[in-house]
């Protein structure tokens, strides 16, 4: 009944980094925001304060959502279907054809990930009960998630030391899968 191969852990992993990454960002957000309220409202009666501050969850939920929505459709188009989750596991998203992610699909897939949070997030588990391991992302979107061949390439990377770091790890994590 469920799929358990190399792909979709990656997927699980990289999904899980994507996720972190935007709850961080939503965490610094609203912490700005709550210290421009301070700074700002200050004047303001005590009533008034404790008011907007006991807001701040609705709004940090929206928030959440819309960095979500936003982070997911940008990613997709701009970097040609890896966000940052995938970029760090090696992963990419295509259309069923091989070509470049529209910005229709990369909402739409946006779209699903909106939609198994929404509906409890069991729907998340769609591509372990899948034969073809598809996700409602992959279904909304007309794309699959792959290996990104790019990184074949490695070998002749330039960059800082850091970076180089980076992809010699990733190098010998291949080269230790591989025997």
């Amino acid at each position: 009944m469920f799929q358990n191969n190399e792909l979709l852990k990656k997927r699980v992993h990289a999904m899980t980094a994507d996720f972190f990454i935007i709850i961080v960002s939503n965490y610094f957000l609203m912490a700005a925001f709550t210290n421009f309220l301070k700074t700002v409202f200050f004047h303001f009666p005590i009533h008034a304060q404790l008011f907007l501050i006991n807001q701040l969850a609705i709004m940090s939920s929206v928030t959440l959502m819309l960095i979500t929505f936003t982070y997911f459709s940008l990613f997709y188009f701009v970097t040609n279907g890896k966000t940052m989750g995938k970029t760090i596991f090696g992963l990419k998203v295509v259309n069923a054809d091989q070509s470049e992610m529209t910005l229709k699909q990369s909402m739409l897939r946006a779209l699903a990930y909106f939609t198994c949070a929404m509906t409890g997030s069991f729907l998340f588990m769609l591509s372990f009960l899948r034969s073809d391991s598809k996700s409602l992302g992959d279904i909304f979107s007309g794309s699959q998630v792959q290996l990104d061949k790019n990184l074949s390439n490695l070998h002749s990377v330039t960059g800082t030391e850091f970076q180089l770091s980076l992809v010699e790890a990733i190098i010998q994590s291949e080269e230790d899968k591989a025997a």
